[in-house]
């Protein structure tokens, strides 16, 4: 078996996400995609992916266990998930459904609470849905869930760095989610997300709003009433109903307050042009 230092863990790390994302971004949306994209704004697509894609794609996927381990490390944990054996199996089923209860309760917040919606609508924003929608957050988002949702579940649980290990890797598959691929599971959609369901969640229909909120698992938008499967042959676009989306990296960082900066900085620029 080969050793793997610490410099190659890392390597791998940061390599993981890139590979999925370019395999997902370079193989199934060129080969098997759901619709011809809209095209983000010019210049905004690779701006708004550059900025964020090292927070988002790298990071996100891994605050969720890294604060259950830190949690853990600090002497939480109530209930100890087994590190080996068939025990093992069953430890990483309840660590799964549990972080995928928190990742729903959150989302269900970020369309409820206002001041959450105002950054959130910065994900649904992208008129294009295809896998770079999934590092499309509001920089503030994973600090506010890794203090709320994440720190709790440290607290429930003490989990095996093994079981950790295997849910960030699950969480890659959130660039399939948003992918622009027609991979959709039909009648078994309620099992798993998939890019046909989650789509209808990112349409800009209000029909279509308040539905499917599953990160992993849809059972909890069928227990909550808010399973809502695509229809054969459905044409969604996606997008604020408002048709806003951000102009500039600088809006998108600034996104939940860009109204509120808009007229001193028209000022500013006026007085610089004057």
């Amino acid at each position: 078996m080969i050793a793997l230092t610490p410099a190659l863990r890392l390597a791998l790390v940061v390599l993981a996400p890139l590979l999925v994302m370019g395999l997902v971004r370079h193989v199934g949306e060129r080969l098997w995609p759901a619709h011809l994209k809209r095209e983000r704004l010019h210049g905004v697509a690779l701006a708004v992916w550059g900025a964020l894609f090292l927070g988002q794609a790298l990071a996100v996927p891994a605050l969720g266990g890294v604060a259950t381990l830190l949690v853990n490390a600090a002497g939480g944990g109530l209930i100890r998930l087994p590190a080996r054996g068939v025990g093992w199996w069953a430890g990483l089923a309840a660590y799964l459904l549990v972080m995928d209860l928190g990742e729903y309760l959150f989302h269900r917040a970020q369309h409820a609470v206002p001041a959450l919606w105002a950054m959130h609508s910065l994900h649904h924003s992208d008129r294009a849905f295809d896998s770079a929608t999934a590092a499309r957050h509001f920089w503030l988002e994973p600090a506010i869930k890794t203090v709320t949702v994440w720190l709790m579940v440290g607290v429930l649980l003490r989990t095996p760095a093994s079981v950790v290990g295997v849910y960030v890797a699950v969480s890659y598959y959130h660039f399939v989610v948003h992918s622009n691929t027609r991979l959709d599971f039909g009648r078994w959609s309620w099992v798993l997300n998939g890019p046909g369901y989650h789509r209808v969640h990112h349409s800009e229909a209000e029909e279509h709003f308040d539905v499917n909120f599953a990160s992993l698992f849809p059972i909890f938008d069928v227990l909550t009433g808010a399973y809502r499967p695509p229809r054969p042959g459905e044409r969604i676009q996606t997008g604020l109903d408002t048709g806003e989306e951000p102009q500039t990296v600088g809006e998108a960082l600034v996104w939940p307050v860009r109204s509120w900066l808009r007229r001193p900085l028209g000022r500013l620029r006026r007085l610089a042009a004057a």
